[in-house]
């Protein structure tokens, strides 16, 4: 170990935060053949070496749009109430290996949906029972976020913000960890008045706002996204940095981007990893942490992130420490769950950074 450095296997036992997380753009490649295998899907591949050639990327695309098409394949699998309790579960014990303790998953009925017989009540049965499968399994505490695709029908909207509402306030067992409301989808060209009343049911619903911004789009983009939808954190939302103004907003407001390196390198938001502002933001004052994205689908993890963190950008221990306790500030879940892991996180972390000699301030 490096002064101020950790090595990986020391990254991944250490507590950690993820709020970024796609459940249904993280589905393990030999599930989504088993099940496709099971149900008679047609993956349009004749192996499972053709299908790990076409549902990972691992190199950078042309464009946002160009990654959002490659989601067809993991969509596919998401076929049934089983399994989507399966992959919610193979999702909570894939960032359980990464150390992860507290976890934010977030999912799209309506994606999921899209082509399919199954209705939103067997999407969003099928994540909270494979979440409160995946809890009893792993001591990982996690919350569901549910997503509108920015640019499908209103109808959809409106359904998909009504029954995520409904399961919340239902006393299903697990329902009342749906704690969040996203918008994703591309963001460019859209009217961002369109969804605002749906957002806003979320809110007086007691769901947390975070919506996508930022990401392939401009500072301005985030600055109508604050302005627009008051989130309390926004996906992403790494152009911000070409405006000190804005930066300096999100510092005063205390607004945490979810931030995600090396699917910002493949969307090509970023030129490189080495070039990604993570690090000029979090040192400007903006509560940033570190998320993996769709690590299936990027063939990646949360601690192929971290390691990024500290030899491309040059961050250190503290600062990820840092990082973790500003997602937990920002979690959607109770205060009581995140106050416990907070005394979990920071002495384990606090150990490795004095061994390491220290590193700068976060």
């Amino acid at each position: 170990m490096r002064a101020g450095h950790a090595a990986a296997s020391t990254l991944r036992t250490l507590p950690k935060v993820e709020l970024h997380r796609h459940l249904d753009g993280s589905v393990r490649i030999s599930t989504i053949w088993e099940i496709a295998e099971q149900h008679g899907i047609d993956l349009g591949v004749r192996s499972f070496a053709e299908l790990q050639e076409k549902a990972v990327l691992r190199a950078p695309r042309s464009s946002l749009q160009s990654v959002l098409d490659c989601f067809s394949t993991q969509q596919a699998a998401l076929c049934s109430f089983e399994a989507l309790s399966r992959v919610t579960m193979e999702n909570i014990e894939d960032a359980w290996r990464d150390g992860v303790r507290l976890l934010e998953l977030r999912f799209a009925p309506a994606f999921i949906s899209r082509g399919k017989t199954i209705d939103h009540d067997a999407i969003i049965g099928g994540v909270v029972d494979g979440m409160v499968r995946g809890m009893a399994a792993w001591p990982v505490q996690v919350g569901l976020i549910g997503i509108l695709p920015r640019r499908y029908p209103e109808a959809a909207h409106r359904q998909a913000t009504a029954d995520l509402v409904r399961w919340k306030d239902s006393g299903a067992p697990g329902a009342e960890r749906i704690c969040g409301f996203d918008l994703a989808d591309e963001e460019s060209g859209f009217d961002p008045l369109t969804l605002a009343p749906f957002v806003e049911h979320a809110r007086e619903a007691g769901l947390g706002i975070t919506i996508h911004s930022g990401e392939n789009t401009d500072a301005a983009s985030v600055r109508r996204t604050l302005e627009v939808y008051r989130p309390a954190r926004i996906g992403h939302g790494i152009r911000a940095i070409q405006d000190p103004a804005l930066v300096l907003r999100l510092a005063r407001e205390d607004i945490l981007l979810e931030v995600n390196p090396t699917s910002n390198w493949i969307t090509s938001a970023v030129p490189s990893l080495r070039e990604h502002p993570l690090a000029e933001l979090h040192r400007a004052g903006v509560p940033v942490c570190v998320n993996s994205d769709d690590p299936n689908l990027f063939g990646i993890d949360l601690v192929h992130e971290y390691e990024v963190c500290l030899a491309e950008m040059g961050l250190e221990p503290r600062e990820l420490l840092a990082m973790n306790l500003a997602a937990l500030r920002h979690s959607f879940l109770p205060r009581a769950i995140t106050s416990a892991l907070a005394a979990e996180i920071e002495p384990a972390w606090g150990a490795v950074i004095a061994t390491a000699g220290g590193g700068a301030q976060g």
